[in-house]
């Protein structure tokens, strides 16, 4: 991906997680309804296929024309998980 990719490329992405249920024991009867979470992630789309997108919050050496930079952060998200994308400029 090129530095003028990188600029093209910046998203808010929304997306659904899991949510972690207590860390004891419980009677299930007593258990809470089960239920997601929304979540959201800001940075650049790297990478894409038909099933996820990664996307990284830090690029490094972003001024340097002989770098392609390095990322810090990435993080893989299911598109079945994503909510929405809203593209920034």
């Amino acid at each position: 991906m090129t530095k003028k990719q990188f600029k093209n490329n910046l998203y808010i992405v929304k997306w659904i997680d899991s949510c972690n249920s207590p860390n004891f024991w419980e009677p299930i009867s007593k258990m809470k309804d089960p239920k997601s979470m929304v979540c959201a992630s800001v940075g650049w789309i790297v990478k894409e296929t038909s099933e996820n997108i990664i996307i990284v919050p830090h690029i490094s050496d972003i001024n340097n024309k002989n770098s392609e930079g390095d990322s810090c952060g990435g993080m893989t998200i299911p598109k079945v998980a994503i909510l929405e994308r809203i593209k920034l400029k």
